[in-house]
């Protein structure tokens, strides 16, 4: 019985030392917002830079993002927590998503100059407010980071 538990022990022991850690963290990409500024104001129907700082151990490879409205405050995560408008129902929110293949780089500055129409399809207004941005990178290897920016969308002619 005493030399089961022996081998058994060798066994587990040399089974565990051919494990290879992997720190998942580690491997993801990096992702610095460097415009918009969090709790920035951009308006609708004027241009505006978004520009992230991207980086990984070995190389890069898919950017998505997307925007869409927080008017009822939900949150995605640990980013940083802005002022907001009171809740309400969104009527006319603008929404729009975008997929970026990367260059095989360790580092890069994605940058983009994005609209947000002022109106719909069918002419209707964008509702103004609270909106965010989810931000996907995903590193040569398929490991993944997800980040969000929250910014305020309004009408300029609104408050001028």
């Amino acid at each position: 019985m005493k030399r089961l538990i022996f081998v058994s022990l060798i066994v587990v022991l040399f089974v565990s030392s051919c494990v290879k850690d992997s720190d998942t963290e580690a491997e993801a990409p990096k992702v610095d917002i460097l415009l918009p500024f969090a709790c920035d104001t951009v308006y609708f129907g004027e241009e505006f830079t978004f520009r992230l700082k991207l980086t990984d151990k070995n190389a890069l490879g898919n950017l998505s993002m997307d925007v869409h409205n927080n008017f009822n405050h939900h949150s995605h995560g640990d980013n940083v927590t802005c002022q907001m408008d009171e809740r309400k129902e969104a009527i006319h929110p603008y929404s729009n998503a975008w997929i970026h293949s990367l260059p095989k780089q360790r580092e890069y500055i994605f940058e983009k100059i994005l609209t947000f129409p002022k109106e719909t399809e069918e002419n209707n207004i964008h509702d103004h407010g609270d909106y965010h941005f989810h931000i996907y990178v995903t590193n040569e290897d398929g490991y993944q980071v997800f980040t969000t920016l929250d910014i305020k969308v309004l009408h300029r002619d609104d408050f001028d």
